[in-house]
């Protein structure tokens, strides 16, 4: 499980190159605005108001740059993070619902076992080898 964490963080990892092309810049921006608020917003919206884009121009950037939508790159930022908080934290489903700015914990759990197949508490259990 650690592993499939690890493996996602990676793959967020990208060289840094030098590059003029608009869409590149584009996705850059949108990540660096994802990495500073996604525990406060969790819509695609957001983001492109706040830095002057429509939503089509950010997903058309993140689908060039990773392949995902801009939603499912934002979710998939969420969900390393909520993965992160249940494995190396003891805190409460609930405590890392509100961590990551979803209004209900049912929120979350949803939001979750969407992505994962698995409550969080499940997942928790399995990374750390409680099944």
């Amino acid at each position: 499980m650690l592993l499939s964490v690890l493996l996602l963080r990676l793959s967020h990892v990208r060289p840094d190159p030098v590059s003029s092309a608009p869409a590149d810049d584009t996705f850059r921006r949108y990540d660096d605005a994802l990495e500073r608020d996604f525990r406060t917003s969790h819509h695609v919206d957001d983001y492109a108001a706040a830095l002057g884009y429509s939503p089509r121009t950010l997903t058309r950037a993140t689908l060039a740059a990773t392949g995902t939508t801009a939603k499912q790159h934002l979710d998939a930022r969420i969900l390393l993070e909520a993965k992160r908080l249940l494995v190396h934290t003891d805190a409460t489903a609930a405590d890392v619902s509100r961590t990551l700015g979803f209004r209900e914990p049912t929120d979350f759990a949803k939001f979750f076992r969407k992505r994962d197949g698995r409550t969080p508490l499940e997942f928790r259990a399995v990374a750390r080898g409680r099944t």
